[in-house]
């Protein structure tokens, strides 16, 4: 592990804690030995860690998981990431404890890591309930202060298209509307993206559900905000006090064309129970898959 003095700056850097600032770089200790043993190409990257970094770098919300969505992983892919967590990597050690799949076949466990001035766990799901409608983007981490001490050259890693990561978090705000979903879709919002892609993929994921999407649940969300941000603090350095319910207003504005629906579109809502439009949904996505 890189040398505490090293880490300490970082988490001043980012006005984080030493604990939560060493567990930022361990995430990517464990993307590497991911990579080393070939796993990565078999998976995409996503979620609040994708977001952080891989998008945003310290404009990101600190982490405490990695997510993927499977790409070609076995069912239980368990003996696949024991294996590759299985020895020290540049002297941190990991341990695979509590595999489980859920009844959707997504797989998930607990990460346990220690080092020789720290140590803790994260979580890690592979999600197998869809495909990625896209294809994947290699991305190389955004730099940090700490990355001319890693031993290890930081990896180009295939990750979930932004769009599609985007739709991902909004079909959560409709479903859920978590903080962190929130505060990840304020964080998009000021991104650039093809706002006819974003919309027709929210709306496919949704269906692939079998939920029919309604812009308003998504906007509405953006616009009550909340009334607290608890656990958000919990994940944003000292230094960050942005109105957080003022930025979701914004968002929701910027989202404002969800509800400007195209005909294809439409017609995935209506058939969110029959679901038997896969093959207009495959040509309404050609374009964007050349």
């Amino acid at each position: 592990m890189i040398p505490r003095q090293i880490v300490n700056r970082f988490a001043h850097q980012t006005g984080s804690d030493l604990h939560r600032a060493q567990q930022d770089v361990v995430l990517l200790y464990a993307l590497s030995a991911l990579h080393d043993a070939g796993l990565l190409d078999r998976l995409l990257f996503k979620g609040g860690t994708y977001l952080r970094k891989m998008v945003l770098g310290n404009q990101g919300r600190f982490s405490e998981d990695l997510d993927f969505t499977n790409n070609g992983l076995p069912g239980d892919p368990t003996a696949a990431f024991e294996h590759a967590f299985g020895h020290a990597h540049h002297s941190v050690r990991f341990n695979v404890r509590e595999p489980y799949q859920t009844q959707q076949g997504n797989w998930a466990c607990s990460v346990d890591y220690e080092h020789d001035w720290d140590g803790g766990s994260f979580e890690l799901q592979v999600s197998s309930r869809e495909r990625a409608f896209l294809p994947s983007e290699p991305r190389t981490p955004v730099s940090q202060v700490y990355f001319a001490a890693l031993p290890f050259p930081p990896p180009a890693i295939p990750c979930m298209q932004l769009s599609e990561a985007l739709a991902e978090k909004l079909r959560a705000v409709h479903q859920r509307a978590a903080e962190r979903d929130l505060y990840d879709v304020v964080q998009y919002s000021r991104k650039g993206f093809d706002a006819q892609l974003v919309r027709l993929l929210t709306v496919a994921k949704l269906w692939n559900e079998r939920e029919a999407f309604d812009a308003a649940k998504v906007v509405g969300a953006l616009e009550a905000g909340r009334s607290d941000w608890p656990d958000l603090r919990n994940l944003l350095g000292r230094r960050d006090r942005t109105d957080w319910n003022a930025e979701c207003r914004r968002a929701a504005a910027r989202f404002g064309f969800l509800r400007e629906l195209s005909d294809v579109e439409r017609r995935l809502v209506e058939d969110h129970r029959r679901h038997a439009l896969g093959a207009e949904l495959d040509v309404a996505l050609g374009h964007w898959r050349k």
